[in-house]
C-alpha cells in the first residue's frame, strides 16, 4: 500500500514538474520572441530616424537661408534704409522655401500597437522615442502647415521676371512693397520662419539623442 502511494506521490510529483517545466519553457521562448521582435522594433526605428535627421537637417537649412533673404528685405524696408529695388526683388525670389518635414513613423506607429515598446521595452528610451514622434514631429508638421499656409496667402501680387524691370512695373511694385499690409505680410513670414526653424533644430536635437540610445541600447 505504502509502495504503491510512494509510485503514485512519485508520478503525481513528476506530471507536476513536467507540466511546470513545459509552462516554464514556453514562457521563456515567449519572452525570447518578445525580446527578439522589440530588438527588431529598435533598429527599425532607428533606420526610420537615421533616415529622417540628414532631411530635417536640409529642410531646417533651406529654411533658414529663406529666413535670412526675408529678413534682409525687412532691413531694406526700415525708413533708415535705402532701398533697392533691384536687390529686393532678388532677395524676394529667394525668401521662400520648397519643402516642409513630414518625419516616417510606420516603424514607430506598429511597435506601440502591438504594445512591445510600451510594455516590455526600456521606459527611458521609450519615453525619448514617444518624444520625437508625440511632440517634435507634431509640432514640426503643424509650423509646417502654418509655413505652407503663409507662403500661399494672399499678399499683394508683384510682377517678377522679365517684366518687372519695365519703368512703370517697377513703379507699381515698389508702391506695393512699401504699402503697410505688405511689410506687416513680410513680418509675419519672417516670423513663421523663424519659428519653424526653432522646432526643426528641436527635434533634430532629439533625434540625435535617441539614435545614440538606440545604439547603446542594441550593443
Amino acid at each position: 500500500m505504502n509502495r504503491m502511494l510512494t509510485r503514485g506521490g512519485v508520478e503525481f510529483l513528476a506530471v507536476f514538474l513536467g507540466i511546470a517545466l513545459s509552462f516554464n519553457v514556453e514562457e521563456w521562448r515567449e519572452d525570447a520572441q518578445i525580446k527578439n521582435r522589440l530588438k527588431s522594433d529598435y533598429i527599425n526605428i532607428k533606420k526610420d530616424l537615421e533616415k529622417d535627421l540628414p532631411y530635417l537637417e536640409r529642410i531646417a537649412l533651406e529654411t533658414q537661408t529663406a529666413n535670412y533673404n526675408t529678413v534682409k528685405m525687412l532691413a531694406m524696408l526700415n525708413p533708415d534704409s535705402s532701398f533697392n529695388y533691384d536687390n529686393f526683388m532678388q532677395l524676394n525670389g529667394k525668401s521662400v522655401s520648397n519643402n516642409t518635414f513630414f518625419g516616417t513613423q510606420s516603424s514607430y506607429d506598429a511597435s506601440v500597437s502591438s504594445g512591445r515598446l510600451t510594455y516590455f521595452g526600456n521606459d527611458e528610451l521609450s519615453n525619448e522615442i514617444g518624444k520625437i514622434y508625440s511632440h517634435h514631429y507634431y509640432r514640426i508638421h503643424y509650423n509646417g502647415e502654418l509655413l505652407d499656409n503663409t507662403y500661399f496667402r494672399e499678399l499683394p501680387i508683384l510682377v517678377i521676371g522679365s517684366l518687372s524691370n519695365k519703368t512703370k512695373i517697377r513703379q507699381e511694385n515698389t508702391n506695393i512693397i512699401k504699402t503697410h499690409r505688405y511689410i506687416s505680410e513680410i513680418q509675419l513670414k519672417e516670423e513663421i520662419q523663424r519659428i519653424y526653424i526653432l522646432r526643426c533644430h528641436a527635434g533634430i536635437d532629439q533625434i540625435k539623442k535617441v539614435i545614440t540610445m538606440l545604439n547603446e541600447e542594441l550593443s
